[in-house]
């Protein structure tokens, strides 16, 4: 992170501390709000913990969760149980926390498993669930009666809480919980994050776990939400199980919505809404559901991302000409890369040959691929070329991952079988992949993707010169070689279809891969694009990078590679030298039919 996002971070999280002690100090010592609006504050103070968890989860990892209420209860009962042992309210919020982190964790495994619909059922029923354990165990919950909190002694305060203690309780604990969800999407972990969201198949790529981000993102999740409960429980001094009920689950969505996913100042313009607007029509309660349901509906149809994000984009707006200004790409002549040797220190050199013999893919009673076989040397560039439907882009999931293999006698990286290893163990053996259409991940700049991907690399330290540099260093010194600089505060959607090819490209090369493959990279490119994009590929040649290439650009795969194999109807039609591959009367009639003789002339 350079250093005026460093600032502007640190800027922002003690404005955010100063506000929240504001706050604390005007509810609390300071008396400053009165009765009434100090329960206000405690209320949306409350929720706003809640539906930051959420919004957090949402705005992340692109999974919404009806449960959470259930999350709330784990804490909210926590501290009426734990408190009755004399068990002090930091280890009760920590208990809390721990148990829906684990609860969260198991949850959170099934989201890459489940369509978003069932894992939204999966949450409705945790919800049900938690609803079914209130009203049934009665000796801890009191039941459907609900049960009243007992003194609860605090270590830092030195002494027992009362319900005076709740608003600058929870205040304090929001305020604290808006740094964590602040600092987590700021971070490795919540670029990671929005990486899977993004595009599950490219992070695998680059050796993410998407079940296992997935799960972790649930599992931090639930554990704030627990947090709220634990203020509902102090504020409140009595737990009823409707407080917790599939019905309040259902309004954090709400207030996620309104809000915004994914701001966190919109977790609490959101949580205002959800407190404010009943209590205008407080005193009609007959048709306060009615108010509240009118107000969210014209939310949702005039400011459909959210009231934060709709006036945030109002506001950039009027900038976005001078972005646009920022972000233009200057001429190819100008951009053309000549300073590659500022990659050389970061590239991989591949020490094993990428191997694969009689491999047969079957979907179903179709047959992909029959009995094909090929070898890419350490350093070597191999090209894979055929006709539509030859079975290219099979053979390259299958060496991906992707695809598992019908029948192969050998898949193998040097001496480790490729067939037994997930898509995301892969990377650490070198192996990476580009993709037809980059696949970046829109959410993130190009810095940031970069950043995503050096940061995989130092974890697996597969390389000594690639773990003493940290990630931002990797990736400010791939911006600099590829001349991407002036681009690196910009997003997928603002880059043009070739620039997005040599950022994939890159991205490659921040994951410290030594054996590539590459689809259809020069596809779409135009002139300037496709000389930028050779040069790449001849100075990781140079650098000792193994590649398999996979394009119908032919003219570009014969000038890089050094062998070429010919793909027809799944089968190995030729493997030869490009000289060789484009004298073949064979190969002319299966790639061009009647225009093969003229077109390979071309070539």
């Amino acid at each position: 992170m350079n250093k005026v996002s460093i600032s502007s971070d640190i800027v922002r999280r003690l404005a955010i501390v100063a506000i929240g002690l504001a706050i604390a100090l005007g509810v609390g010592p300071l008396s400053l709000f009165g009765e009434y609006f100090s329960f206000l504050i405690v209320s949306i103070g409350t929720y706003m913990i809640a539906v930051l968890a959420l919004t957090m989860l949402a705005g992340l990892s692109g999974i919404w969760s009806m449960g959470h209420a259930a999350f709330m209860a784990i804490g909210a009962y926590s501290l009426a149980g734990l408190a009755g042992f004399s068990v002090p309210i930091e280890g009760i919020i920590a208990a809390g926390m721990i148990i829906s982190a684990i609860v969260g964790f198991a949850l959170g495994l099934c989201a890459g498993r489940f369509s978003l619909l069932y894992f939204g059922l999966l949450t409705l029923a945790l919800s049900l669930t938690a609803t079914e354990i209130i009203t049934s165990w009665r000796s801890v919950t009191g039941g459907i009666d609900g049960v009243s909190v007992p003194p609860i002694y605090s270590l830092l305060a030195g002494r027992d809480l009362s319900i005076t203690d709740g608003p600058v309780l929870t205040i304090t604990l929001a305020t604290l919980v808006y740094l964590a969800v602040d600092w987590v999407s700021a971070s490795s972990l919540g670029r990671r994050w929005l990486a899977v969201k993004s595009q599950r198949m490219a992070s695998m790529a680059i050796g993410v776990v998407p079940h296992r981000e997935n799960a972790l993102t649930m599992a931090i999740s639930g554990a704030l939400a627990s947090v709220a409960g634990v203020c509902a429980a102090v504020s409140v001094g009595y737990l009823e199980p409707t407080t917790f009920s599939l019905h309040s689950g259902i309004y954090l969505i709400v207030a996620t919505v309104v809000g915004g996913a994914g701001s966190y100042l919109g977790a609490l313009v959101g949580s205002a809404f959800l407190v404010l607007v009943p209590e205008l029509a407080r005193g009609n309660p007959d048709i306060s559901p009615f108010i509240f349901g009118a107000a969210t509906i014209l939310m949702l149809l005039f400011l459909r991302r959210g009231i934060v994000p709709t006036l945030t984009a109002l506001c950039r707006r009027l900038f976005r000409r001078t972005a646009s200004a920022r972000l233009t790409k200057p001429a190819p002549a100008e951009t053309a890369i000549g300073n590659m040797s500022n990659i050389d220190p970061l590239l991989t050199r591949a020490t094993a040959p990428l191997t694969v013999s009689h491999l047969s893919v079957s979907f179903g009673g179709v047959k992909a691929l029959s009995d094909v076989s090929l070898t890419l040397q350490p350093g070597k560039a191999l090209g894979l070329i055929g006709p539509n439907g030859a079975g290219k882009t099979t053979l390259l999931n299958v060496l991906s991952g992707y695809v598992k293999a019908t029948d192969a006698e050998e898949i193998s990286l040097g001496d480790v079988d490729l067939g037994k290893l997930d898509p995301w163990d892969r990377i650490k053996l070198g192996l990476g992949r580009s993709f037809q259409h980059a696949e970046l991940f829109g959410e993130l700049t190009v810095r940031e993707i970069f950043r995503v991907a050096a940061t995989q690399n130092r974890h697996r330290g597969a390389d000594e010169k690639h773990s003493e540099l940290h990630a931002g260093t990797i990736a400010d010194r791939v911006l600099a070689a590829l001349e991407l600089e002036h681009l690196a505060r910009a997003y997928p959607a603002e880059l043009s279809f070739g620039t997005r090819k040599i950022v994939d490209i890159g991205r490659l090369l921040c994951a410290g891969a030594s054996v590539v493959i590459l689809d259809e990279p020069f596809s779409g490119l135009d002139a300037g694009e496709t000389l930028e994009l050779r040069r790449v590929l001849d100075e990781m040649r140079k650098g000792g990078v193994s590649i398999l290439i996979i394009d119908h650009v032919i003219a570009e795969v014969f000038r890089i590679v050094d062998e070429i194999v010919v793909l027809d109807f799944g089968k190995v039609l030729m493997t030869g030298t490009p000289q060789a591959v484009a004298a073949n009367e064979n190969v002319r009639a299966a790639y061009f039919g009647d225009l093969g003789a003229p077109a390979m002339e071309a070539v």
